[in-house]
């Protein structure tokens, strides 16, 4: 009997230890749910350069002088991931009254050509924005057809799969020289802004080829040479046909 009542005694006892810290936490996260130290004060944006750090604030829905732990993070990353601009965002608490909001931004490879113009593409095949192709210096992806994309949305095609490999497998220092990609056909035919037309074969060895690329047409600017076509489908006996 002894020792029932022992047992009945420690369970009451753990019980009201149990009741004790429930009731201590709930007073402590009301009190962190008022107090004006956990007030936002400020809000750091990072990995911003084509968007706003305003702009960002604005849309996120986030404000000072909410408390930081009634904010709703989830909510506020959504709201930023609708921006076609916007490839992910990390948002976090620093304690205690500082947002973090750390954006990586879509960034524009070619130009695509549509029934209003042209619009910018990332390397996944994102419609990021309105271009203009007198400005934007990025290359223009032509042989493709899709329907009318919007801001936002992700062109699916097999021959823009051929383009992008192109531009991602390219060396970087010739992507500024060319002004088209054209994927119309089974393999990718590039042209520079001087007009030379560039058959590449299938998207194999593309950064052997475009080193190979860059050396012929270094070399033939020095040679005051012009040029109707030059051939890389093998990217190690390349065939160059000079204009007559």
């Amino acid at each position: 009997m002894a020792s029932l009542r022992k047992a009945k005694k420690a369970s009451r006892h753990s019980f009201l230890n149990s009741i004790f810290f429930i009731t201590l936490f709930l007073a402590a996260a009301y009190i962190l749910a008022r107090s004006s130290l956990f007030e936002v004060r400020e809000i750091k944006v990072t990995g911003n350069a084509a968007l706003d750090r305003d702009q960002i604030v604005s849309i996120s829905g986030l404000s000072p002088g909410e408390n930081i732990f009634r904010i709703n993070l989830q909510s506020a990353s959504e709201k930023l991931r609708a921006i076609p601009m916007v490839k992910n965002v990390d948002m976090t608490r620093r304690l205690p009254s500082t947002v973090q909001i750390k954006v990586e931004e879509r960034k524009p490879v070619a130009l695509m050509p549509v029934e209003a113009g042209f619009i910018q593409i990332d390397g996944e095949g994102v419609y990021i924005k309105k271009g203009d192709i007198g400005q934007d210096q990025l290359p223009v992806i032509t042989g493709v057809e899709f329907p009318g994309p919007v801001p936002g949305g992700k062109i699916v095609s097999e021959k823009l799969d051929l383009a992008l490999a192109v531009v991602k497998g390219l060396p970087a220092q010739l992507l500024p020289q060319l002004s088209e990609i054209n994927a119309e056909g089974d393999q990718a035919v590039i042209y520079t802004l001087d007009g030379t037309r560039c058959r590449l074969g299938v998207s194999e060895d593309l950064g052997q080829k475009g080193e190979v690329l860059l050396k012929v047409l270094d070399g033939l600017k020095e040679k005051g040479k012009k040029i109707e076509y030059i051939d890389l489908t093998y990217a190690g006996s390349p065939v160059v046909k000079y204009t007559e």
